[in-house]
């Protein structure tokens, strides 16, 4: 089990660099809905995920204890989350979707104090305005945000981004309030299991023609996405401090960067250098603040 120490801080940004390659799956299914994309993903790593529990003998650690509701919670805010995100995505654009979804660690540091009893550090405060900075950077359109037009359906598009950041803030706090009675295969298991539950209307509102054509590529999709990226992120996030977790999921937005470059070719501008330059900079800074006071509680504890 991962402690709360650098190990845990890269289980969470390797989970978020599985993550940040939604677009590039996306991107390779034709002819399917955002809705039952999202079921088919949710189906091909959860059945991931159980077999990964069961090969490792863990299934034990699904037994289901206290703070039910909790885990039921977890399961709803990720539909919620991913509901809010596509409907920014549908009626703003991909930019504002992504800076608005991110604005989460600025929730998590003001309620994780209150919820979690989190001490909240000058450094926190000073590496959650450069990484937020850096984000910006990166979403920021070439011709800048001064052509958008706050119609009602676009205010909507903008409320709803708002809300997935809230609602993203929740899912990385109630992480931690599950792990006082959970272990991490559980935390990830069950949410993923009931959000599937959710969704599963949607898996009728494909065709069986263009579903088996998009089999494969579905497949890598959960196991990568949902499989890969949340048995690392759920680890890391279980084991260290809730804003911190959250500084360090901006990682996502950098890599998916790198990726588009890496795959797709897309150039970098030096903008966007400059932003992922920049949150990367606020995620090492973080770390190694944490990494050194894990350190001087070691050094109290020994004398």
């Amino acid at each position: 089990m991962f402690q709360e120490n650098k190990k845990a801080h890269l289980a969470v940004i390797t989970g978020c660099i599985f993550y940040s390659m939604n677009g590039l799956f996306i991107a390779r299914i034709n002819d399917m809905a955002i809705s039952p994309i999202i079921f088919y993903r949710l189906f091909f790593g959860l059945l991931f995920l159980f077999i990964y529990i069961a090969v490792r003998g863990k299934t034990s650690d699904l037994k289901l204890k206290k703070k039910k509701g909790s885990l039921l919670l977890q399961g709803v805010l990720v539909v919620i989350c991913m509901l809010l995100y596509f409907t920014c995505l549908k009626i703003t654009c991909v930019s504002i979707a992504i800076l608005l979804q991110y604005t989460a660690p600025i929730y998590v540091m003001l309620a994780s104090p209150l919820i979690l009893n989190e001490k909240v550090g000058k450094e926190s405060i000073a590496a959650l305005f450069v990484a937020i900075t850096g984000v910006f950077l990166i979403v920021k359109p070439a011709e800048g945000f001064s052509g958008i037009e706050l119609t009602g359906p676009y205010i909507i598009g903008i409320v709803a981004g708002l809300l997935s950041g809230v609602v993203f803030a929740a899912l990385i706090m109630n992480v931690k309030v599950l792990k006082a009675e959970y272990p991490e295969l559980a935390i990830m298991f069950w949410p993923m299991g009931i959000a599937f539950l959710i969704l599963s209307p949607f898996a009728f509102d494909v065709s069986p023609d263009i579903l088996y054509g998009n089999l494969k590529i579905l497949a890598i999709f959960g196991i990568v996405s949902i499989g890969l990226g949340e048995i690392f992120t759920i680890i890391g996030l279980a084991n260290i401090e809730a804003q911190t977790g959250s500084l360090l999921a901006l990682v996502e937005p950098v890599s998916g960067v790198f990726l588009d470059i890496a795959v797709l070719g897309i150039a970098l501008s030096y903008e966007t250098l400059a932003g992922c330059t920049l949150i990367m900079l606020s995620a090492a800074f973080i770390s190694f603040k944490d990494s050194e006071r894990i350190k001087e509680k070691a050094r109290k504890l020994h004398f």
